[in-house]
């Protein structure tokens, strides 16, 4: 007789859909609770690195004084970058960046287009130099922006003394230009004469009376308003600085709109990092920092500003780093751009 066996089938239990869904709420609910710390941290490591390269600016330009007994000068103009054989005074057309390359562990950067000769522009110099404009530099960004990377360069005009580029590096730290806005007409610079630097002595009345080219054929000028440690043509000796090394900011972070980190097509941020004096490169204490998410903004090119929340880094004359609200005190925080202004800063403004 055949045995009769029974199979039972054993269910093993599982998740309903409700469970499920119970379950990914949870799990949707701690990563909106970790998110913003997770943020917060990582913002935090990359304000610490942007202070750091504010810093490394400030020790730079200090050695550059120690040195050359001055502050890195400011260059020429726009259409200039620097040239390694000209030295480091008002005979050299390139900006604050370019002078304090050699203190940033970056001499071999500095010396591309080197050829000897200070007073010619050579084949050579145009086209090395070319390089070096075209070359990202980790440290001139903030890691809150973006990376080091190059972007288009489109502007209608070009370098002097350097083949037009197709890409530049870009920046995102401004040397201080003073309290007071420089009026329109010296962003170009003096033209070589062929392939000849111009005269230097053209060059001092070009900047220190600041004037257009129209005002120049009409023999008029304005009187130079810059008042800050970084100028046209300046050799700024900290012995100068009577307001206070500490109360005279030195470098800071520049204003950028959000949404045209990665564009060419604003002022302030269409050209690179190697170029003379410019409001890419120069910003004043006219208007309070900006937030680069602000939607009212003021005179946007002309002022510091950063995309860290709550205010903008600078590295003041003496070394030391500092954060300036947003809502600074308007007066106060103009007297940090003068060398000179002999004002009484109320440092519970900061």
């Amino acid at each position: 007789m055949l045995k009769q066996y029974s199979y039972q089938t054993k269910v093993k239990p599982g998740f309903t859909l409700v469970e499920l869904l119970v379950v990914i709420a949870i799990i949707g609910i701690l990563v909106a609770l970790i998110l913003p710390a997770v943020q917060a941290a990582r913002e935090a490591a990359r304000r610490t690195q942007c202070i750091n390269q504010l810093k490394q600016f400030g020790l730079a330009a200090l050695n550059h004084e120690s040195s050359h007994g001055y502050l890195p000068t400011g260059g020429w103009g726009w259409r200039w970058a620097g040239d390694p054989d000209a030295g480091y005074g008002i005979e050299q057309p390139g900006g604050w960046y370019f002078n304090v390359l050699e203190y940033l562990e970056s001499g071999t950067l500095r010396n591309l287009g080197s050829d000897g000769n200070a007073k010619v522009i050579s084949t050579e110099q145009l086209n090395f130099s070319g390089q070096r404009v075209s070359t990202p530099v980790p440290e001139f960004v903030c890691p809150s922006r973006r990376g080091a990377s190059v972007y288009p360069y489109i502007h209608s005009s070009a370098y002097f003394n350097v083949t037009r580029p197709e890409y530049v590096g870009r920046n995102d730290y401004a040397a201080n230009g003073g309290s007071i806005f420089p009026p329109d007409g010296m962003w170009e610079g003096p033209a070589p004469v062929g392939n000849q630097m111009p005269d230097i002595r053209e060059m001092k009345n070009l900047f220190y009376e600041y004037t257009t080219p129209f005002a120049i054929k009409q023999g008029r000028g304005v009187k130079d308003p810059g008042n800050g440690p970084i100028l046209a043509l300046s050799t700024t000796r900290l012995a100068r600085i009577v307001d206070g090394t500490s109360l005279t900011i030195l470098f800071g972070e520049k204003h950028i709109p959000f949404g045209e980190y990665d564009t060419s097509n604003t002022a302030g941020n269409d050209q690179g990092w190697d170029l003379g004096y410019d409001i890419d490169i120069q910003r004043w204490t006219t208007h309070p920092p900006q937030s680069d998410s602000e939607t009212e903004q003021v005179d946007v090119y002309s002022v510091f500003g950063s995309s860290h929340p709550g205010g903008c880094q600078y590295v003041n004359c003496d070394g030391s780093v500092v954060t300036i609200t947003y809502d600074v005190d308007e007066i106060a925080y103009r007297a940090l751009g003068s060398i000179n202004g002999e004002e009484i800063v109320d440092q519970a403004a900061f």
